[in-house]
């Protein structure tokens, strides 16, 4: 299990060591969804996730 800390609250975050770049993950904290970015040597890189919506041709 690989620890990090959540970008918006600095809550600490346990990412399972099966995790895999582009998984969804929630900040216990904060509620924020966090998109795992970059794995590395007991390094987790994460952003949060940001949905756009669609254009209508607007």
């Amino acid at each position: 299990m690989n620890k990090t800390t959540c970008p918006d609250c600095d809550s600490k975050l346990d990412v399972p060591a099966d995790a895999v770049e582009g998984e969804i993950l929630s900040c216990p904290g904060c509620g924020l969804e966090l998109e795992v970015k970059k794995i590395g040597n007991d390094c987790v890189e994460l952003e949060e996730l940001i949905i756009e919506g669609e254009d209508w041709g607007e």
